[in-house]
């Protein structure tokens, strides 16, 4: 009996500093470098951003939470620029269906695109959205696939901000 609670008392214990280890990223891996074009022209390298959080989000013009995400992005990003934090959208059709896509809806989102997936091999997507939160270390701190609400997002940019 005085053996088991010992067990469960290690357990629990553990597991507390396991979570607690992960939230301060103890655990975190470096991101991948890449370079991608942007929608609009130019070229962006991930490791420009040395120094300071990204928020990566991958994305597809077919993608009905995409669709939705999006215009959330787009008014959130000014708030996220203020806190540090950079917004980097991926787009994973190519630049003309992005281009297209981000102008019909009146998205104000300077977004890159990776047509030929290697960066979403590299940051294991296995679905759109994906968001990728890399903090100012380069390493990445939180990553999650589907449906991410405003106060998630907010909160992982305030866990890399400092706010």
């Amino acid at each position: 009996m005085v053996r088991s609670k010992l067990n469960f008392v290690f357990l629990v214990v553990a597991l507390t500093v396991g979570v607690y280890l992960a939230r301060n990223g103890a655990f975190a891996r470096p991101a991948p470098n890449f370079s991608l074009p942007e929608v609009y022209g130019g070229r962006v390298d991930l490791d420009s951003y040395r120094g300071r959080p990204v928020l990566l989000v991958f994305w597809t013009t077919s993608c009905p939470i995409c669709q939705r995400e999006l215009p959330m992005l787009s008014q959130l990003a000014p708030a996220f620029r203020s806190k540090g934090v950079t917004l980097l959208p991926i787009n994973l059709d190519g630049e003309s269906q992005a281009a297209d896509y981000l102008s019909s809806n009146n998205l104000n989102l300077t977004s890159l695109f990776d047509s030929n997936n290697k960066v979403a091999r590299a940051y294991s997507v296995g679905g759109v959205p994906k968001f990728v939160l890399i903090d100012k270390d380069g390493k990445i701190r939180r990553s999650s696939s589907g449906w991410a609400s405003e106060s998630v997002l907010r909160d992982w940019v305030d866990s890399v901000s400092g706010s």
